[in-house]
């Protein structure tokens, strides 16, 4: 698709003092919040192997997880607010600056309370329980796809061994050739592979088939990657920074490409079912073992089951996971409305809303708002 140009008042108030001061504040909160990062376990690995150990042992527990000491983050929430009040009565790019300024004033008070009994309500307002048709048909999926097999292929390979081409690790390497991306082995991490500033997260010790590399290469290099890495190069400072609810439809256009590959299916299917499910569970504030159990009542195996359930209860039940799906149905769903939309994802970290804006070109007088400073 081709690239539709930003109009030239769009383009000089993202380049006046405000918007530049706006754009690096929202980098550096970005960085210093770091909540996927903080919500991390220090001793998920271990602590993940234990569990799995003693629900096989029929003494099933609550994970002892370790954080890192909550941050100190009441001067960059009021900086984040003081942006949101400026911004949002700067036509529809301040609107959509301010909105992104808010999620990650939120996301701070969410790193604040890891680990507490109030992390959970934080964190059900960055990630709540939806009520739309697209969370109806993300429920859907997961009702049915959580009892969807698939007969894995006997060769697999081990997702760290640099040695083997066709690892997750090799993959991953020969695919981000040209891009200033380094794909690093990450021990303590909860996914397979997942982006960073400048690299690609590998998970090692786990085992891929060829068909699984390929998805998961397709999903972090197009669907995250490379849209970070163009938007570095455009000259709006908001495809860089994102929008509100950005990382959300990020994944589901990520998702998106899965589907489109024909690699979204079998055991993918219930790997996404089991993590919406969990998330839900979590939500709901089932406990730790609550959440297991049921996974397990749904014909999961305890491995699986576990994986999950640490992920939607990391730092005391973030429940990310509940936005995949839902995103996936939203996204699929605006781009066979408007195809278009999809060239605004290519070029940065987008929503579908934010899309949507920028199709209409930001109309606004950008001139007059310019003047003002």
């Amino acid at each position: 698709m081709s690239v539709t140009p930003l109009p030239r008042g769009v383009l000089e108030l993202d380049r006046s003092p405000p918007f530049r001061n706006a754009e690096q504040l929202l980098a550096r909160a970005e960085a210093e919040i770091a909540l996927l990062d903080r919500v991390q376990p220090l001793n998920i690995a271990a602590e993940r192997e234990a569990l799995i150990a003693a629900f096989g042992a029929g003494k099933p527990r609550a994970p002892r997880f370790e954080y890192r000491p909550r941050p100190e983050l009441g001067r960059l929430r009021a900086e984040l607010i003081s942006a949101v009040r400026s911004l949002e009565v700067a036509g529809p790019l301040g609107a959509l600056y301010a909105g992104r300024a808010r999620e990650l004033e939120l996301e701070a008070c969410i790193a604040e309370h890891i680990d507490t009994a109030a992390f959970a309500e934080h964190a059900a307002r960055r990630y709540p329980r939806e009520e739309s048709p697209d969370a109806d048909t993300a429920d859907a999926w997961a009702a049915r796809w959580i009892r969807v097999s698939e007969r894995r292929s006997l060769t697999l390979h081990r997702s760290d061994d640099r040695g083997d081409p066709l690892s997750l690790a090799s993959m991953l390497e020969r695919a981000t050739v040209g891009l200033p991306v380094r794909v690093e082995v990450r021990p303590n991490q909860a996914a397979a592979a997942a982006v960073g500033e400048g690299f690609i997260g590998v998970r090692p010790g786990l085992w891929h088939t060829e068909r699984e590399v390929s998805r998961i290469v397709l999903h972090e290099v197009e669907g995250h990657a490379r849209p970070r890495v163009t938007a570095q190069r455009e000259a709006l400072g908001l495809f860089r920074v994102g929008v509100a609810h950005g990382s959300d439809d990020e994944e589901g256009r990520a998702l998106l490409l899965e589907r489109r590959a024909r690699v979204l299916e079998g055991e993918r299917q219930r790997e996404l079912a089991r993590r919406h499910l969990a998330a839900q569970s979590a939500r709901a504030g089932v406990s730790f073992v609550g959440t297991v159990t049921e996974l397990l009542g749904l014909g999961q195996d305890i491995a699986s089951a576990v994986e999950a359930a640490c992920r939607a209860h990391r730092g005391g039940g973030l429940a990310r996971e509940s936005v995949y799906l839902v995103a996936l149905s939203r996204v699929e769903r605006a781009f066979e409305r408007k195809p278009e939309l999809e060239r605004w994802f290519e070029r940065g970290r987008m929503s579908v809303t934010a899309a949507r804006v920028a199709e209409a070109s930001f109309e606004t007088d950008s001139a007059e708002l310019g003047a003002r400073y």
